[in-house]
């Protein structure tokens, strides 16, 4: 259930949070998918469609400019939710994890979340559940003994987002 990845991987986020999100430990982390608030975790796509599909559903009309963001990920094995052997970690992983939250209910992908996180493993492959065959990484532990290196490749790129698009 463990694949290797490397190389390049990409981000794209409002260009004033650019800096922000190779920083660990940050209490005013924002929860997502497979963090609770403050909790390390790190999503990125290989390429920049992927990473458009990713954030596709957080865009409004008026947001502030964005930017792509490419980072060099150190090779890395992580635990794969495509696997057959998977099946029932990514079955929790697949919630709506904001509608549990709207009623105010602990997401389910948090609970698949910690099942990786106390297996030892550095992070997760999520595929798309909007687009087949696309897939995001995200990495619970970065830049430490055990973990991959992760650094910035060159400046933030100015990118358009079209809010209709998804």
């Amino acid at each position: 259930m463990l694949t290797k990845v490397a190389g390049m991987f990409v981000k794209i986020a409002f260009a004033s949070d650019a800096d922000v999100f190779l920083a660990r430990g940050q209490a005013t982390r924002p929860v997502a998918r497979f963090n609770r608030r403050g909790e390390d975790a790190l999503y990125l796509s290989p390429d920049e469609i992927s990473a458009r599909v990713a954030m596709g559903q957080y865009v409004k009309p008026g947001d502030p400019p964005r930017v792509l963001i490419r980072y060099e990920v150190e090779q890395c094995d992580l635990f794969d939710l495509r696997h057959p052997d998977a099946a029932s970690t990514y079955t929790l992983a697949r919630q709506r994890w904001q509608d549990a939250l709207a009623r105010g209910e602990e997401p389910a992908s948090w609970r698949a979340a910690d099942e990786i996180r106390q297996a030892g493993h550095v992070g997760l492959i999520d595929p798309s559940r909007r687009r087949p065959g696309l897939w995001h990484i995200t990495l619970m532990r970065w830049n430490e003994p055990g973990a991959p290196r992760v650094v910035p490749v060159g400046s933030p790129i100015p990118i358009e987002v079209d809010p209709g698009h998804r």
